[in-house]
C-alpha cells in the first residue's frame, strides 16, 4: 500500500482488492471510541459524608453573619487598586473566588456555570492545562485514529491539582474558587494524507470541567491556614451548601503524526473575559 488509507479504497482492479483483516484499536490510554459521555467521576461532600445534619444554634448564625461580613469586606477590597494594598486580599483581585464563595452562602446548592477560560489565562498552573492535556490526547488519538477517516472519542477524567495532568491553581483567587478539580475530553477527529505520505489529524476537542465546592475535615485554607472546620458547620447546620461548579471550553487541533509537542490550539477567546455575573458588586463583574 502506498498510504494507510489505500484499505479504505476501492482499486479499479476488482481483483486486487485487499482482503486482509484490519485490527482497529477502540481504546487507548484515557480514551475510547464513542460520543461525549460524562466519566464516572466521584466528588466527596466534604464535612457531610462524616457528621449528620442539625439545626444551627444561636452561635453558628453569629459566625455566618461574620463571615458574610468578611465576604463583603473582601467584595468591597479585593478588586482595582485596592486589592494591592488590603491584607486580606494577598495583592490579588479576588473576584471569582468571592463569588464562588457567596454561591456558597446563597445559591441553596444549586449548579454553577464558571467562566474556565478565566482560570486558563489568568493563572500559571492553569496555563499548563491545555498543553499537557492535549499532548497525551495526540498520543492516544493516534493509536485510536489507525486506519479511520473520521471519529469520536470520549475520556475518563484527568485530575487538576493533588499529582495530576496539571499543578493544583497558583493563585490564591482560583485556590479558593475551585482548589484541585477535574477535567474530561470529547472530540470529533478526522484524519488526511498530505505531501502524498505524511498522516495530518485534525480534531475540534471540548474541555469538560467539573468541581465540587465544599469544605473538607481536617483541611485548612493554603492562604490563611483556617481550618476548613470554620465552614464546614455551615454545611452540616444547611445554613450554606455544597455545590458543583462546571465548564466547557473549545479548542481545534492539528498535526502530523508523531508530532506530539508543538503544535497550538486555536480558540481561546481573544477577548477580555468578564468577572463572574454573580458577583454582588458591579465592579467585580467587569
Amino acid at each position: 500500500m502506498n498510504s494507510p488509507f489505500d484499505i479504505l479504497l476501492e482499486p479499479e482492479d476488482k481483483k486486487s482488492i485487499h482482503v486482509a483483516p484490519v485490527k482497529l484499536n477502540e481504546v487507548s490510554g484515557r480514551y475510547r471510541l464513542g460520543p461525549p459521555t460524562r466519566p464516572s467521576i466521584r466528588h466527596d461532600n466534604g464535612f457531610l459524608d462524616k457528621f449528620r445534619k442539625r439545626a444551627p444554634t444561636a452561635g453558628d448564625r453569629l459566625q455566618f453573619a461574620r463571615w458574610l461580613a468578611m465576604l463583603e469586606g473582601s467584595e468591597a477590597l479585593c478588586s482595582g487598586g485596592t486589592k494591592t494594598i488590603a491584607p486580606p486580599c494577598q495583592g490579588e483581585d479576588l473576584s471569582d473566588a468571592n463569588a464562588a464563595y457567596r454561591h456558597f452562602l446563597f445559591g441553596n446548592g444549586a449548579d454553577r456555570t464558571i467562566n474556565y477560560e478565566r482560570y486558563l489565562l489568568d493563572d500559571a498552573s492553569g496555563r499548563q492545562v491545555i498543553p499537557n492535556v492535549l499532548q497525551d490526547f495526540k498520543r492516544h488519538i493516534e493509536v485510536i485514529g489507525h486506519d479511520r477517516v473520521k471519529f469520536l472519542v470520549t475520556s475518563d477524567a484527568y485530575t487538576i491539582g493533588n499529582g495530576g495532568i496539571a499543578p493544583y491553581p497558583a493563585t490564591v483567587n482560583w485556590q479558593k474558587a475551585i482548589g484541585a478539580h477535574f477535567l474530561w475530553v470529547s472530540a470529533n477527529v478526522s484524519v488526511s494524507v498530505v505531501d502524498h505520505s505524511e498522516i495530518l489529524y485534525t480534531a475540534d476537542v471540548t474541555f469538560h470541567m467539573e468541581d465540587r465546592y465544599n469544605f473538607n475535615p481536617g483541611q485548612h485554607d493554603i492562604a490563611t491556614g483556617i481550618p476548613d472546620s470554620a465552614n464546614g458547620i455551615f454545611e452540616i447546620t444547611e445554613l450554606a451548601h455544597q455545590y458543583t461548579n462546571y465548564a466547557t471550553v473549545q479548542r481545534k487541533i492539528s498535526w502530523r503524526e508523531g508530532e506530539h509537542s508543538g503544535a497550538t490550539a486555536t480558540g481561546a477567546p481573544t477577548s477580555r473575559q468578564r468577572k463572574p455575573a454573580d458577583n454582588r458588586r458591579v465592579r467585580n463583574r467587569i
